[in-house]
């Protein structure tokens, strides 16, 4: 029969075990990246922790989060980023890199939106012509920026919902391919893009790097909220994620020799 002190020590071992897991909760274009697979095994801690994470929308990431089901929070919203952190449930944020959305489209381009001169102008010309146009449609960083170039633009795509509209409340991968399957338009960050293999005759035919800047940030989850949180590890790791030592790989992180996120 196991006495009491052994009894102790097994709950102190399995709690000790348990505090040393960290969950980053991401969107799903840094894990889709490879940037996760290449950075992480750079931080000098990496060894001794269990980090998952946990790849969904930045709408399903910030609800997890809220939910203290996660660490640390990755996305690309701003907006939704300093809600969360005025509300009490992060301690402290910064801007961690950028890269940025293109819109990627048939290389026969029905819309001629080659040469456009702005992200406004290529979605009336999409509308106009009614061409295929694929929305993730999922609360999505990439949803919320599509969204806005939409208002921007004063037209609303969703009465033609099914019609050439499609929203697939998915991720950026199955979007893509399902925007490859109905030779239609899509509005996708550059990093997903490049990473994609099944690309057959598409290829980006409108970008703008600093008109569609799309910038990630990185919050440290309110521990005094989470009482399952390790305070300690998670605020090493947040610590070396900003640091330059972190900056320096992150802009050494290439996908068939291109740069793919930048640091300020």
């Amino acid at each position: 029969m196991i006495n009491f002190y052994t009894l102790v020590f097994c709950l102190l071992y399995i709690f000790d075990a348990y505090a040393q897991d960290l969950v980053i909760q991401s969107t799903t274009s840094t894990r889709d990246s490879g940037l996760y697979e290449y950075l992480l095994p750079q931080y000098p801690q990496r060894d001794k922790l269990s980090i998952k994470v946990v790849a969904v929308g930045t709408g399903q990431a910030i609800i997890n989060a809220k939910n203290c089901d996660g660490d640390l929070l990755i996305v690309h919203d701003k907006k939704r980023e300093l809600e969360f952190l005025d509300k009490g449930y992060g301690i402290k944020r910064h801007s961690l890199m950028y890269n940025d959305f293109v819109i990627v489209g048939p290389s026969s381009d029905p819309a001629s939106i080659n040469n456009s001169n702005s992200p406004e102008y290529a979605f009336l010309s999409i509308a106009e012509t009614n061409s295929n146009f694929i929305s993730r449609s999922d609360s999505s960083g990439t949803h919320s920026a599509e969204m806005s170039i939409w208002s921007k633009s004063s037209m609303n795509p969703l009465p033609f919902s099914g019609k050439w509209y499609f929203e697939t409340g998915q991720g950026m991968g199955p979007s893509l391919n399902i925007a490859i399957a109905k030779n239609a338009y899509i509005f996708t960050d550059r990093s997903s893009w490049l990473k994609y293999k099944n690309k057959r005759n598409h290829r980006i035919l409108y970008d703008n790097k600093d008109k569609l800047k799309n910038e990630y940030g990185i919050i440290l989850v309110n521990y005094n909220r989470c009482k399952n949180m390790n305070k300690t590890n998670a605020s090493d790791l947040y610590d070396w994620l900003v640091s330059d030592a972190a900056k320096r790989h992150i802009n050494l992180y290439k996908i068939d020799g291109q740069q793919v996120f930048y640091t300020d």
